[in-house]
C-alpha cells in the first residue's frame, strides 16, 4: 500500500507540474501568434526597410584589438535562442529523470512516434528535393511546436483526453532531441577543434560541480556562458552548447522536502519562544535570524535544475520566443510571384513533408510499436487521437524556422520555406482541430 501510496503522490506531483507547464506554453503560443503576425505586417508595410535595419544593427563588446560584435538578428539567433534551448535542455533532463520519457517501456511510444515523425517528413522533403539547390532543407519538416500543438488542444479542451497532451509533449520533447542533433551533425560549419576542446573541458568542470553537489546556480551560469562562447567560435551551433550545459545541472535538491518541514518547525518553536510582546522587531535578533534560516532554507528544497527551469521558461515562452518570430517570420509578399512560390521544390517538401509526412510517419511508427507489443497506448488514447496528434505534430514553426535559416543562404531559398512553414502550421493547426474536434464528445 505504502508504494501505492508513493506512486500516486509522484504521479500526482507530475500532473500538477505538467499542468504549470501547460498553461504557460499556451499563454506562449498566444504571444508568439501575435509575434508573427505583427513581424509579418512590418514585413509588408512601408517600415520593413527600417525595420530590417535595426536587425542588422551591430553591437558588442571590445578590449584592445579584441571585439565581439554581432547584428541584433545574430544576438537573437544565436545568443536568446541559446536560452530557450538551455530550457528543451532542463525539460529534456526533467522528463527523463521523472517524467514521461523516465521508464522505458512507457517512454517508447512518444519516442518512435517522434522518430518517425522526424524520418517520413525529412525523406519525403528529399525525395523533392534531392540534388536540387534546397536539398539542404531536409531537415525543416522534421520539427514540432508545442506551443501552437498544445494552443489547438486548449481550444479543445475536454474533448481530447489529458494522456493526448501528455503524448504529445513527450512527443515533441523527443523531437527537439532529434532536432537538436540534427542541428548539431548536419548543420554545423567550419569546426575549430580547440574552441570545441576548450568547451567541452568546461563542460566537464560542470559535471565536476554537479558530482561535488554545489547548489548554487551562479557558477553554472557563469561557466555556462563561457561554453556558450567556445561553442559560438567553434562552429558547432552556439544553441547546442545551451543543451549541453543544461543537461550538467543537478536534478537533486539539497534538502528533502520532509527535512525542511522538520527544520522549520523547529525554528518556528525557536521564534515562538523567543518572543518578547511589545519588543521592536531590531531587538528580536534571535527570532529574525531563524527566519532568515527558513527563508535561505525554502531554496534549498527545489533542485537547481527545477529554480532554473521556474525562472527561464516564461522568459523564453514571453520574451525570447516572440523576439525570435519578430526577426524571423518576417516574409515580404510584395513584389513576389506567390503562386510560382507554391509550386517550387523546396515550398512542396516543407508543405508536403510536415501536412503529410508528420502525421503519416507518427501514426505509423506508434502503430508498429503497439503492435510489437514493445508498448501499449495511454490509457483514454484512441488511435484516433494519435492521428490527431500526429497533424498538430506538423505545426513545425519555431524549431522549423530556426533550421531554415541554418540550411539557407539564399534569400529566396529562404522566402520559399518560410512561406511553406507558416502557410503549413495554419493549415493543419486547423485541420488537427477539426479532426480531433469530432473524435469525442466533451466529458462533464
Amino acid at each position: 500500500m505504502a508504494d501505492d501510496s508513493t506512486e500516486m503522490s509522484r504521479r500526482s506531483g507530475l500532473l500538477g507540474g505538467f499542468a504549470d507547464f501547460l498553461k504557460l506554453e499556451i499563454s506562449g503560443s498566444v504571444f508568439l501568434l501575435g509575434a508573427t503576425v505583427l513581424a509579418l505586417v512590418i514585413a509588408n508595410s512601408p517600415a520593413h526597410e527600417a525595420f530590417e535595419a535595426f536587425l542588422h544593427v551591430e553591437f558588442g563588446v571590445e578590449f584592445g584589438s579584441w571585439s565581439f560584435i554581432q547584428s541584433m538578428k545574430h544576438w537573437i539567433d544565436d545568443g536568446l535562442m541559446a536560452v530557450f534551448f538551455f530550457v528543451i535542455g532542463l525539460e529534456v533532463k526533467r522528463e527523463m529523470v521523472v517524467g514521461e520519457l523516465s521508464k522505458p517501456r512507457q517512454a517508447i511510444l512518444p519516442v518512435l512516434a517522434a522518430l518517425g515523425g522526424m524520418l517520413v517528413p525529412a525523406a519525403i522533403y528529399l525525395a523533392i528535393n534531392a540534388g536540387g539547390p534546397g536539398g539542404q532543407g531536409w531537415g525543416i519538416p522534421m520539427a514540432t511546436d508545442i506551443a501552437f500543438a498544445l494552443g489547438v488542444l486548449a481550444v479543445l479542451g475536454s474533448r481530447v483526453p489529458a494522456s493526448l497532451k501528455l503524448f504529445l509533449t513527450a512527443l515533441a520533447i523527443a523531437d527537439d532531441i532529434g532536432a537538436i542533433l540534427v542541428i548539431a551533425i548536419f548543420y554545423s560549419r567550419g569546426l575549430s577543434l580547440w574552441w570545441l576542446a576548450v568547451g567541452f573541458v568546461l563542460l566537464g568542470v560542470l559535471l565536476a560541480l554537479n558530482r561535488l553537489r554545489v547548489d548554487a546556480t551562479l557558477p553554472y551560469a557563469l561557466i555556462g556562458f563561457a561554453v556558450w562562447f567556445c561553442f559560438l567560435n567553434s562552429g558547432v551551433h552556439a544553441t547546442i552548447a545551451g543543451v549541453l550545459v543544461a543537461l550538467t545541472i543537478p536534478a537533486r535538491a539539497k534538502m528533502s522536502p520532509l527535512a525542511f518541514v522538520d527544520y522549520s518547525r523547529h525554528r518556528l518553536a525557536a521564534i515562538e519562544s523567543a518572543d518578547t510582546p511589545g519588543a521592536h522587531v531590531l531587538d528580536d535578533n534571535e527570532q529574525q535570524e531563524c527566519a532568515f534560516e527558513i527563508g535561505q532554507r525554502t531554496a534549498w528544497v527545489a533542485s537547481p535544475l527545477q529554480r532554473m527551469e521556474h525562472s527561464l521558461h516564461p522568459l523564453t515562452t514571453y520574451v525570447v520566443l516572440p523576439l525570435f518570430a519578430l526577426a524571423n517570420a518576417n516574409l515580404r509578399l510584395v513584389g513576389l510571384d506567390v503562386g510560382a512560390l507554391l509550386i517550387q521544390p523546396v515550398t512542396l517538401g516543407v508543405f508536403l513533408g510536415l501536412a503529410l509526412g508528420k502525421p503519416l510517419g507518427i501514426s505509423l511508427f506508434a502503430w508498429v510499436a503497439v503492435k510489437s507489443r514493445l508498448t501499449e497506448l495511454p490509457s483514454g488514447l484512441t488511435w484516433r487521437h494519435v492521428i490527431g496528434g500526429g497533424i498538430l505534430g506538423g505545426i513545425g514553426f519555431t524549431m522549423s524556422l530556426f533550421v531554415a535559416n541554418l540550411a539557407f543562404s539564399e534569400k529566396l531559398l529562404l522566402d520559399e520555406a518560410k512561406m511553406a512553414v507558416l502557410l503549413t502550421s495554419i493549415l493543419v493547426g486547423i485541420g488537427g482541430y477539426l479532426f480531433l474536434r469530432g473524435s469525442t464528445e466533451a466529458t462533464e
